[in-house]
């Protein structure tokens, strides 16, 4: 029984990296080697415990050469090396998005940084707002960005938000849909027309309109309702009085 004993806590000490002498990590020493890398790198370090996974029983030979490595641009899972007698490796991953090598780190390691084109907000925007070249900017970025998103601002212009969005944050298909031509409220120019005349008068939208729709409106001096078919440049011709 003894001997199943000690077999048992050899297997032990063997996987958590375990010795009888000399120096040993835990898992808060490589938080710490983590978040130092952050640092001297020029990165916000994340919260301790956001690093992980790791076992609180962890013990490994302290070390002397270790290397960090991101294992992506994205820059959220990094490779921890420890080289010499005493060799080691150890993936650690960590919520902090975004937070991805340097270009002189990635070069450093003989890869290049890749980036990806996306149109961010250039400050916080409300629901409904219609996107012009003052509120948002083209920019790369160096992690993956989220599905559907915009990629320049020709996709962008002249949209208008379904959902308001936080200054910086990446657009996408799903935050926008096809600006009316006209918006219900704004002033148009109506135009009656029949043989031998033709009357414009200013008439205010009943409701939103894109182009080629037949849309209510009211005359703004007579305030008598009636329909028409907007036109590309806000002229909406009537077709029934």
């Amino acid at each position: 029984m003894r001997i199943v004993q000690v077999i048992s806590l050899l297997l032990i000490m063997t996987q958590f990296g375990y010795a009888a002498d000399g120096a040993r990590w835990g898992a808060e020493d490589l938080r710490r080697e983590l978040m130092q890398w952050f640092a001297k790198h020029g990165h916000e370090a994340p919260v301790s415990e956001s690093i992980g996974p790791l076992d609180p029983r962890l013990s490994l030979a302290a070390c002397a050469n270790l290397s960090i490595v991101p294992r992506s641009a994205a820059g959220s899972s990094f490779m921890m090396t420890c080289t010499g007698p005493t060799a080691w490796r150890y993936v650690l991953t960590t919520d902090a998005r975004g937070v991805g090598a340097s270009p002189q780190l990635l070069k450093e390691q003989g890869g290049a940084e890749k980036r990806w084109p996306v149109v961010v907000a250039k400050a916080t925007l409300s629901t409904g707002m219609i996107l012009t070249n003052d509120l948002i900017e083209e920019t790369l970025q160096a992690n993956v960005p989220p599905g559907q998103a915009l990629k320049s601002l020709s996709q962008a212009i002249g949209m208008r938000l379904t959902s308001g969005v936080t200054s910086g944050a990446v657009l996408t298909a799903r935050n926008i849909i096809k600006s009316p031509l006209v918006m219900k409220g704004e002033t148009v120019n109506l135009l009656a027309a029949g043989q031998g005349f033709e009357i414009a008068t200013p008439a205010r939208a009943e409701e939103d309109g894109y182009e080629g729709d037949l849309i209510s409106v009211k005359n703004v001096r007579t305030g008598a309702p009636m329909k028409g078919r907007l036109q590309r440049d806000k002229t909406v011709v009537v077709v029934r009085f």
